[in-house]
């Protein structure tokens, strides 16, 4: 029996060896993905050892604290969504959502049906190196300023740009693609794959290479992945000025945007950029190429659904907007709040600090000015 134990221990050790998943040379963008979100990665990627370090778990725990947090708030608008939302909208649908920068988590939350998310935002693009690659002090400020990036959208429900670009000045992993990336993987995504794209003059995306320089085009990163109980999905984010006299100098994203096909809209902390006539080409796009429009004040001018054509319902209580933007005060949706009356909105959104001030307004184009203003293929 003396001589049995060790071999029975060396068949155990052997078996263990054999059964442990095989250490990776790079990790996977789903891998990078958790890892940048503070959730464990599997045992055999090669960012399970940085898993190990004082720096993530620090890092995990931020993550933890904020997506609490965040996640009250997400389960109240899911629960919105499936009530008031999704019975009146085709949920199925393509969702356009301008102005919106990173924020990734809200059309998540409030379509989780859509096929395909387009994302617009004055925010760089940014990347993500596989971070077992990076010196440990580079890792340690970019997962820094990814925590500080998610605390700062928690409590405002959105992103200022100004505070992303502090936030996300790295000098590796930055920019827009590694919040995409946190907020797919804390939602419950996988991401299958990604890739950087350049939108040229003709409307037409183009891949580009790792490491490739940016060209006269639209940049932008195409992310794909899937969630339990659904299709696989993605996700495109393009740096662009949609002003007029920027879109006059590239106009191809408003042909990518309209290649892209009727979708439901979304709108929210816009700074009211839209009542502006020097925004009158993303005006346009978005009553041409819109299913449904969900806003709050500050998106598209209340007169674009005066002319009729649009089913309304508002959500919530309309109040005078705060300085800087009181002046863009709309008497009509005075007269329309006061007129339905509004259905309860149980949740903060937009520039506004609690439920009980915040509004929306659903818009749902009718048949007939769906087929008068359909997008030609």
């Amino acid at each position: 029996m003396r001589l049995a134990a060790p071999r029975l221990l060396a068949a155990a050790t052997l078996a263990a060896i054999l059964s442990a998943p095989a250490a990776r040379a790079a990790s996977t963008p789903d891998e990078q993905a958790r890892f940048l979100a503070g959730l464990p990665v599997p045992a055999g990627s090669p960012l399970a050892k940085l898993e190990e370090g004082a720096s993530w778990k620090a890092h995990q725990k931020a993550m933890d604290d904020a997506w609490a947090k965040l996640s009250k708030r997400l389960a109240v608008m899911d629960g919105w969504a499936k009530a008031e939302l999704a019975p009146r909208i085709q949920p199925n649908a393509k969702l356009l959502y301008l102005f919106g920068g990173p924020d990734a988590v809200t059309p998540l939350c409030l379509y989780p049906d859509a096929p395909a998310y387009l994302l617009a935002g004055l925010e760089k693009v940014g990347r993500v190196p596989p971070p077992e690659e990076l010196k440990p002090k580079a890792l340690e400020n970019a997962l820094s300023g990814l925590a500080e990036a998610l605390r700062t959208v928690v409590p405002a429900s959105f992103f200022r740009t100004d505070e992303m670009g502090h936030d996300l000045r790295g000098d590796e992993i930055d920019g827009v693609q590694p919040i995409l990336y946190l907020f797919i993987a804390r939602s419950g995504g996988k991401i299958l794959g990604a890739e950087h794209i350049e939108i040229d003059a003709t409307g037409a995306a183009k891949p580009k290479a790792d490491g490739e320089k940016w060209g006269a085009g639209t940049p932008g990163v195409r992310v794909r992945f899937q969630r339990e109980g659904h299709a696989p999905q993605e996700m495109i984010y393009v740096r662009v000025d949609l002003g007029d006299a920027a879109l006059q100098k590239k106009p191809g994203f408003l042909t990518f945007a309209r290649a892209y096909g009727n979708a439901n809209a979304f709108l929210k902390a816009a700074s009211f950029i839209l009542h502006d006539n020097r925004f009158s080409k993303p005006r346009a796009l978005l009553v041409e190429q819109s299913l449904s429009v969900l806003q709050d004040d500050s998106g598209l001018p209340f007169k674009v659904f005066e002319k009729g054509g649009w089913e309304l319902t508002t959500f919530g209580t309309y109040l005078q907007p705060k300085p800087p933007f009181q002046r863009a005060y709309q008497k009509p949706l005075i007269k329309l709040f006061a007129a339905e009356p509004a259905r309860p909105l149980p949740f903060k959104i937009g520039y506004r600090k609690d439920a009980d001030e915040s509004n929306l307004l659903l818009a749902v184009k009718k048949p007939a000015t769906a087929a008068a203003t359909a997008a030609p293929k």
